[in-house]
């Protein structure tokens, strides 16, 4: 089984420059030129053991990230904790790519980025107003066809130790051709804000609509959202734009969720705000990349998950415990069987076709990162200062969902933290 895709000729991207802080529009000539660049930046090096850690959104991350898979190098993928704590894993690799930009309003991740700069030589930003004027009229182009079809092995760094995901870049590609199949359209004009942070997006939202759609718009921040999201017929739409409350367009053709349960809250939120033609929820797990399955929420009375991936297949344990494999037992080195998951599922009439009845265990995710209550709760009071709050849980749609819940003179000041690490999780005053 292969996967080969490629960007159309007449593709055009938004997406602000770092020179002027204006948006511009750029060709399938610019994207080439970007990617040629990093191509030979990631090839005529001696990168030994290359991670990569993400910003927010760009074209030039973007840009960096193609070239990343088509140079065929390893790499490993560093979860921050939402501090950039990139430099406390120094020692598991040679060098860094920092790829994305940095909200420059976010002060800490902006000295965190100079206090790099200076101390840390291994460490590379792909993304500075030198490399844009340079990577934009580089001399070379790149064919920008991409093939998803060797083995290679992707790792993470997380909690101080390398953990290998998966050893073939099918497992990427089957998830980047489902959504293609699945929910993409060539007239779509994609506006995208949710960054790359973990493999997940890329498959789920960033790479499909850059080797199917037409027009795509790129937003860093909420500001420029705002300056763009009128144009969109198709989002993808993360718990955190729903948090604080993000415009939509009065109309859509396709709005895809995935990594959070897009619950009936959900549901009330986006349709209120616009008129919906598709709303389609993926599953996917850190792990496996969605989307592995989806379901069709709009005007669907039994919304179950639907099976679309071709190359990844489901296995059950005895407790009805959702597990992946793959016919090349593309996960063995991983951990030997398979790749387990949290979910407890109901499958239904004898196919692939699946329910989430619950979890095994809770988790809360922070930073785009799930960590176990405990483990949230000693960063959360890390971070925010606040030592008097507490988590609960209410039922929606069948699942918990997590609660937090403060003081009233701690709420202001804690929504803030919600906002800035990406907390997802219902906030409540005591």
């Amino acid at each position: 089984m292969e996967f080969r895709f490629n960007i159309r000729d007449d593709i055009n991207v938004r997406a602000r420059s770092l020179i002027d802080l204006k948006y511009k529009d750029y060709s399938k000539e610019d994207i080439s030129r970007a990617v040629a660049f990093y191509l030979d930046l990631i090839l005529d090096s001696d990168y030994e053991k290359i991670a990569v850690g993400f910003g927010d959104i760009s074209l030039l991350s973007v840009s960096f990230m193609l070239a990343l898979h088509k140079s065929g190098k390893e790499y490993s993928v560093i979860h921050h904790d939402g501090t950039f704590n990139f430099d406390q894993y120094n020692h598991l690799f040679s060098h860094l790519f920092l790829t994305g930009v940095v909200n420059p309003e976010n002060t800490e991740r902006v000295e965190k980025l100079d206090f790099f700069l200076k101390n840390y030589p291994n460490f590379i930003l792909t993304d500075t107003k030198l490399i844009e004027s340079t990577a934009f009229s580089y001399h070379k182009s790149d064919n920008l066809i991409f093939d998803y079809s060797k083995n290679k092995n992707i790792s993470v760094i997380d909690n101080n130790h390398v953990k290998k995901l998966y050893t073939t870049e099918k497992i990427e590609g089957s998830s980047i051709n489902a959504a293609i199949n699945n929910y993409f359209h060539e007239d779509d004009y994609v506006v995208i804000m949710r960054p790359f942070q973990h493999i997940g997006v890329g498959t789920l939202s960033i790479y499909p609509a850059f080797f199917k759609a037409k027009n795509i718009s790129l937003c860093s921040n909420g500001t420029s959202w705002e300056e763009e999201y009128h144009n969109a017929t198709h989002i993808h739409i993360d718990w955190n734009m729903i948090n604080v409350g993000c415009s939509l367009p009065k109309k859509l053709r396709m709005l895809t969720s995935g990594g959070y349960d897009f619950n009936s809250n959900c549901m009330e939120y986006v349709t209120s705000r616009s008129d919906i033609e598709n709303i389609v929820d993926c599953f996917g797990t850190a792990r496996c990349p969605p989307p592995l399955a989806i379901r069709k929420l709009k005007n669907n009375p039994d919304p179950h998950f639907v099976w679309v991936n071709d190359f990844i297949k489901p296995v059950v344990s005895g407790i009805n415990t959702l597990s992946f494999d793959t016919e090349e037992k593309s996960f063995d080195e991983f951990d030997k069987m398979h790749i387990q998951t949290n979910d407890v599922v109901e499958f239904i009439d004898n196919s692939y076709n699946f329910r989430i009845v619950k979890r095994l265990v809770i988790t809360i995710r922070m930073e785009h990162k799930l960590y176990p209550v405990e483990e949230f709760k000693k960063l959360f009071r890390e971070y925010s200062g606040i030592r008097d709050f507490t988590v609960s849980y209410e039922i929606v749609d069948g699942l918990q969902s997590p609660v937090i819940t403060v003081n009233k003179q701690d709420f202001s000041f804690a929504y803030s933290m919600f906002v800035k690490f990406y907390i997802e999780a219902k906030l409540n005053i005591k």
